[in-house]
């Protein structure tokens, strides 16, 4: 069974959802590198980790809308050469 009907409709999944998917595939591993090297920073200057994480929650927010901004232009470029 196929997945999409014809070639148009996966090439609109592919342009839209997939950066998508991708960024939020990408989230954990941001939240893992940004607490890992931030974090202890961000401790010794707040001095609380509910603190700490928030700040964190909003730099991994950040780069992941940037994230899924690069996907699409990515996806742009990729779907638009074949024509």
């Amino acid at each position: 069974m196929k997945l999409f009907p014809d070639v148009e409709t996966r090439k609109r999944f592919m342009k839209t959802a997939l950066p998508v998917i991708f960024g939020i595939a990408w989230t954990p591993i941001l939240w893992m590198l940004v607490l890992s090297t931030v974090g202890p920073a961000l401790f010794s200057v707040t001095g609380s980790w509910p603190v700490t994480h928030g700040a964190v929650i909003i730099m991994v927010l950040l780069v992941t809308s940037l994230f899924i901004k690069l996907f699409m232009r990515i996806g742009r470029k990729f779907h638009n050469e074949g024509h």
